[in-house]
């Protein structure tokens, strides 16, 4: 089998350019799997999309910063504790933010409090700014050339997050995260995760806390478990402990 072309471009032009007729790579922890079957690979160390920056209460993120090396910036604890939930220190050395959003699935504690948090994403060509739910909702149809180039949120005024997996190694099989954000309305952010494709929104609940009216949140996170059964865990123990968590989150930040 003919390996694949290797491209290292050092401009997002000429990533654009080289990603029209190739695969994106990144820390290389999914696509190694599968490079041989791919006509090109095109290296994005070069460029220069990897740095945290930090302007006021506001965060942006390269889509090439580690995992890693979110753990050890000056970042919201509940949102590096989903980074050490997310994988083991190895990967975390390795994985990339844009790759991570990009491959992962619901039981992703990362994305999880990313979404929570109401992340936008920068793509290009534009640039274009999208939500991370829309991106969480259009990965299997985005079209050929897209780049991910950064990953912002605003500080939350307070944030909690909890999870809970068969064995401390394993991704959770529910995770929840209830923020506390300034600047929007409603004024919460509350996200699930732990199984199905992706980890959802919660909008019902975060106008519920709003109002202060947690029993309606907890309701929402567990209706929103119906059908959630896998191999992982049933739905109902899903919901039970989706209800618990959200009660519990919400004294967490305040309401």
């Amino acid at each position: 089998m003919t390996p694949p072309e290797y491209v290292r471009p050092t401009t997002i032009p000429e990533a654009l350019a080289a990603l029209k007729g190739g695969t994106a790579l990144a820390g290389g922890t999914t696509v190694a799997r599968r490079a041989r079957g791919l006509a090109r690979l095109v290296d994005l160390q070069a460029l220069g999309i990897d740095r945290l920056q930090v302007e006021g209460d506001h965060v942006r993120m390269g889509a090439m910063l580690r995992l890693q090396q979110m753990v050890e910036a000056e970042l919201p604890e509940a949102l590096r504790e989903a980074c050490r939930r997310e994988a083991g220190l190895n990967l975390r050395t390795m994985a990339s933010l844009g790759g991570t959003l990009l491959t992962c699935l619901g039981r992703s504690p990362l994305a999880t409090a990313l979404l929570g948090l109401h992340t936008q994403i920068r793509m290009e060509p534009g640039p274009q700014q999208w939500s991370l739910d829309d991106l969480l909702a259009r990965r299997s149809s985005l079209p050929v050339g897209l780049l991910l180039t950064s990953v912002a949120f605003q500080v939350p005024l307070a944030i909690a997050q909890s999870a809970v997996a068969r064995s401390p190694a394993d991704r959770p099989i529910v995770c929840a995260v209830v923020a506390r954000l300034a600047g929007r309305v409603p004024s919460f952010g509350v996200a699930l995760g732990g199984f199905g494709p992706r980890p959802i929104l919660l909008p019902e609940a975060e106008l519920a806390l709003a109002v202060g009216d947690v029993h309606s949140a907890a309701e929402s996170a567990r209706a929103a478990c119906a059908g959630s059964q896998d191999e992982w865990a049933s739905a109902e123990y899903r919901a039970e402990v989706a209800a618990t968590f959200i009660h519990r989150l919400a004294g967490e930040v305040g309401v």
